[in-house]
């Protein structure tokens, strides 16, 4: 299976020079030293490990790391939510969630509440750096076998998708054209540079689209876009 960022809801850009900061939580001791080895070897500053929601809320308020790279199933028992996990701190962390089950409930929740990212624990390092990327470039990753899971789930965050569809025939050319550039993952400076606008009209035709879409936030509208092909007829540069 290709690792590429074409599989993800998420944007082109470089990491930054600096090695990002991670806060690895999970309550697989060894699984979660290969994590940190994985991560440190593709650059990353592995700056704390949590194998509790006790130990990641501490932690979180002391390492102030960028990303939390957490397992689903302790995500579920710290709170998914970025603003919840980074309340105390200057700037909230992007939330990356690991699971082994591409079919589990807890995916469309997490991603309700605010997480950026989503992998396997497959740790396929080309995919887990690709995801990690995108996040910090301020999009969103999905893992395409959990990209695929959620889609196929009919209650829940799927359904709100599925009704949106209709919907879409709502945009006028210009936010359709802003939500083809969201399911590719753009932030507003790439959409507003792709489309010769100004990032403030960027601003505004998403949160237009949103409203015209009954969805709650960017990430939700580039499922959509993904889902109904929209994202999969633009030709992005490499």
């Amino acid at each position: 299976m290709n690792s590429t960022a074409e599989l993800h809801s998420a944007p082109a850009g470089e990491r930054q020079q600096l090695p990002s900061t991670v806060l690895v939580a999970d309550g697989d001791q060894v699984f979660r030293t290969r994590l940190c080895r994985l991560l440190e070897g593709l650059g990353y500053d592995v700056v704390a490990e949590a194998s509790s929601a006790l130990e990641v809320t501490k932690l979180l308020r002391s390492a102030e790391p960028e990303l939390v790279v957490m397992d689903l199933s302790l995500a579920r028992s710290v709170g998914f939510r970025a603003e919840r996990l980074g309340g105390l701190l200057r700037r909230p962390p992007k939330v990356v969630l690991l699971t082994g089950d591409a079919g589990h409930e807890g995916l469309a929740e997490a991603l309700d509440a605010g997480a950026r990212g989503f992998v396997t624990k497959d740790l396929d390092a080309a995919l887990l750096d690709s995801v990690l990327g995108h996040v910090l470039a301020d999009g969103c990753a999905i893992a395409p076998e959990l990209f695929g899971g959620l889609m196929d789930k009919p209650t829940g965050s799927r359904t709100r998708f599925t009704r949106a569809h209709p919907r879409v025939g709502l945009l006028n050319d210009s936010e359709r054209h802003v939500l083809q550039l969201l399911g590719c993952g753009f932030e507003n400076a790439r959409i507003a540079e792709e489309l010769h606008l100004s990032r403030a009209s960027v601003k505004t035709y998403v949160s237009r689209l949103l409203g015209k879409l009954h969805l709650e936030n960017r990430t939700q509208a580039a499922l959509v876009a993904n889902e109904t092909g929209l994202a999969r007829q633009v030709a992005v540069a490499a």
